[in-house]
């Protein structure tokens, strides 16, 4: 435990700067004995014998004051570095956001967004952990995450604040040897009675499921993966076509295979990608990240937003 102050180091490197007490209290504006008092609890606690005193020539430091003199210097330095930051922490200028993100959007927008954080507030520290949906709605209640980048449906918003940053549309995908590959855009009586490729993602299934339905179609499962790029092998094999709402842009998959990425003539019902937070807990970290976000958002091109 430590039985001293830091203004009694700081009463000590001022005495051993101006060589006496008489003139370090006049630099510190304050009397001579609370600098004599200071200088003498500081050895009692210490141990150590910090000047020789002489009475022609004031004080010198003895081999332990000078080396603890060292150590004093470092102390005031590092004690200065903390008062920085804790201003800095007061003005939310540094500091640290943790941020979580649903797990099939996280490769697409989480380093960008991350990224651009970093370069705009280079003193916030960034922790980011991609999560199932279940796990991130339980993450962000807890307090474990301060932000969670995720979709508007398959977990519990409710007591968050919640802000939508874009809407996509579905999108079809089918082999590049398909037959509808020829097109650019497609209708839905295109699709009746194709066999369909199923992204059995968490909390995907459900969402797809109900667009299945509102389309008025009812496809044989020729195949279903909870693996995106999985579900992209699969149509590039020709099992069928999918619906997907993330579509990466490149058209050859894993497996070697090509992809043709198609639009759809009718609108079907979106899905929005949202940004929640607990608004109690809301700061500078937090609407920073947000500005950003919805500014990283409006940049996007809108070939499947609403």
């Amino acid at each position: 435990m430590v039985r001293f102050t830091l203004r009694q180091c700081t009463y000590f490197r001022t005495v051993a700067e101006c060589g006496g007490i008489a003139q370090a209290a006049r630099v510190l504006n304050i009397s001579q004995p609370s600098v004599a008092q200071a200088i003498q609890k500081l050895e009692d606690v210490t141990g150590l014998i910090l000047f020789d005193r002489h009475h022609a020539r004031g004080l010198t430091l003895t081999l332990q004051g000078r080396i603890f003199l060292r150590h004093v210097l470092d102390l005031e330095a590092q004690a200065e570095r903390v008062e920085i930051q804790a201003k800095a922490l007061v003005s939310e200028t540094a500091g640290e956001l943790r941020l979580g993100a649903f797990q099939t959007l996280a490769p697409f927008f989480l380093p960008t967004l991350i990224g651009d954080y970093q370069r705009s507030f280079p003193n916030v520290s960034v922790f980011q952990k991609e999560y199932g949906l279940a796990a991130l709605g339980d993450a962000l209640r807890d307090g474990e995450i301060d932000l969670a980048l995720t979709y508007d449906r398959g977990l519990s918003l409710n007591g968050m604040k919640v802000v939508k940053l874009t809407s996509l549309q579905p999108r079809v995908i089918v082999s590049s040897n398909h037959p509808l590959a020829q097109k650019d855009s497609v209708r839905l009586s295109d699709l009746q009675g194709l066999p369909y490729v199923m992204f059995d993602g968490p909390g995907s299934r459900a969402y797809f499921e109900e667009l299945l339905a509102e389309a008025a179609l009812y496809p044989d499962i020729s195949y279903a993966s909870n693996s995106l790029e999985t579900v992209r092998s699969a149509v590039s094999e020709g099992f069928g076509f999918s619906f997907l709402i993330m579509v990466p842009k490149a058209e050859t998959t894993y497996s070697g295979g090509t992809v043709k990425i198609l639009t759809l003539v009718e609108q079907l019902r979106p899905l929005s990608i949202v940004l929640a937070y607990h608004e109690d807990r809301a700061g500078k970290f937090i609407s920073r990240f947000l500005t950003l976000a919805q500014k990283h958002f409006g940049s996007l091109p809108d070939e499947h937003t609403e």
